[in-house]
């Protein structure tokens, strides 16, 4: 009787006429679910080992086992009956779904509040109470599409550490208690309001697909339907441009809490607390800030601004950056003089040659990077080798999927989040680059693609969004 009781409240808002917007959200929530797991994942065993010198390890790696059994039912689930997002049914069943496995990981993340909540440590409840609340400015980042989950994900998130909090009963936790109180209503108000949008961009976007069909008869409306379109698309793009100017102010304030905490005076051991606090919470915005950017880049919302400019400006810039960090590895960084002048954006091809030099530089030991210009009949080669580990055959079809790393299956951070090469590849779809990627194991790889050349004062007319 409850369960039927759950599946009628679960499906309240569910009908005929919405079934189209309703299906969409959960594709859309689907969509972005390997990546929350992956995030979550990553955070979970990040925080155990943060609180590994605080907590009781049978309890840490009970809880690490807890989330990771949740998530592979999570996984199951989805591996099994994403393809099934088909009719009211079905519909029904993945809201149920959701809810009930959102639940789940809700109160593991919540009992980590309690669990790993350090009595008589401000440092450690400091640590503990940034990471749940990172966790829960990421969930509003990605899973704003269905309400009802987020809802129930972030009230299991933070009420235990609040009323934790309040149980103490000393003035700076009662302080805390109210103040996770206030960014509990925050982020439900944020995630309401990012929901509406989205849904609105989905109503918008199911409209104008009818028009289109009917402008098969009706020529007529075909001006009308354009303009519906342009809405939609000017619609889900402030959706996500909102997200990124409003959603890295809560990780910005996180990084400033700590800043306050660096200058209170402080013991030897909670002084050396607070700098392994600053430097999870760097990673922590690092990665959420990256999660962010690919959102943007697969939303289609950074344009693109192409115009001529020189090579040499921008390889020289990057040799001043570079060249420290090479040398503090005992490598050799070479860069072909070019004074040739292409016609791209040039921001992007920064942020790509950027990401390429950093992960040539994090996997190479001995030996050295080269950047190298070629002139060819497109325009201008460029080239990124390196003398590292290599990538073996199997393994580069995947190099530029999320999270993915080809040595780095421990998951060490001073290796990176896995992000930079998918970066890469949607910064270079967007410019309409063809990436070529040629590597030989133990012997090192290189990257490559062409810039189209331009002569110097030519007008160039924008690329648009992808």
């Amino acid at each position: 009787m409850m369960l039927d009781k759950f599946y009628v409240w679960t499906s309240c808002d569910l009908n005929a006429e919405n079934l189209p917007i309703r299906t969409g959200q959960l594709r859309a929530r689907l969509e972005h679910y390997p990546l929350m797991i992956a995030s979550q994942l990553l955070v979970g065993v990040l925080l155990c080992v943060m609180m590994w010198d605080a907590v009781a390890h049978p309890v840490l790696l009970g809880w690490l086992t807890a989330q990771f059994a949740v998530h592979l039912v999570e996984v199951y689930y989805l591996l099994r009956y994403r393809d099934r997002l088909q009719g009211m049914a079905e519909c029904r069943a993945w809201r149920t779904r959701l809810i009930l496995l959102v639940s789940m990981v809700g109160a593991i993340w919540g009992s980590a509040g309690v669990l790993m909540f350090v009595p008589g440590d401000l440092a450690y409840q400091t640590l503990l109470i940034c990471v749940i609340l990172g966790v829960a400015a990421g969930a509003v980042t990605l899973n704003p599409v269905f309400p009802p989950s987020l809802y129930i994900f972030l009230a299991l998130l933070i009420l235990p550490v609040a009323l934790l909090s309040f149980s103490i009963g000393d003035r700076a936790h009662l302080i805390l208690g109210v103040l996770l109180f206030i960014y509990l209503v925050f982020v439900l108000n944020a995630g309401r309001g990012l929901s509406r949008t989205f849904e609105q961009s989905l109503r918008g976007e199911w409209e104008n697909a009818r028009l289109v069909g009917q402008l098969v008869q009706q020529k007529a409306r075909a001006e009308q339907a354009q303009q519906d379109a342009e809405l939609a698309s000017r619609m889900k793009s402030q959706f996500f441009a909102a997200a990124n100017h409003d959603l890295r102010q809560p990780m910005h304030a996180l990084a400033m809490y700590v800043e306050v905490l660096k200058s209170g005076a402080l013991s030897e051991q909670a002084r050396a607390t607070v700098m392994q606090l600053e430097r999870s919470v760097e990673v922590m915005c690092a990665m959420f800030d990256t999660l962010l950017d690919i959102s943007r880049l697969d939303a289609g919302v950074v344009q693109v601004n192409v115009e001529p400019f020189s090579l040499g400006p921008l390889l020289n810039k990057l040799r001043g950056e570079f060249e420290m960090l090479a040398q503090d590895k005992g490598l050799r960084l070479e860069m072909d003089s070019c004074s040739d002048t292409v016609g791209s954006d040039p921001l992007l091809l920064e942020r790509i040659l950027r990401n390429l030099l950093a992960n040539a530089i994090r996997y190479t030991e001995r030996g050295g990077v080269t950047v190298a210009c070629r002139r060819v009949a497109e325009g201008e080669r460029i080239e990124v080798c390196d003398t590292g580990i290599g990538i073996p055959p199997e393994h580069l079809p995947h190099i530029f999927e999320e999270y993915y790393q080809v040595s780095n299956r421990q998951r060490d951070r001073s290796k990176g989040l896995g992000l930079g090469l998918a970066i890469v590849e949607r910064l270079a779809r967007l410019l309409g680059f063809q990436m070529q990627v040629h590597s030989t194991l133990g012997e090192g790889a290189c990257f490559s693609f062409v810039i189209p050349a331009c002569e110097p004062g030519v007008m160039i007319a924008d690329k648009p969004a992808a």
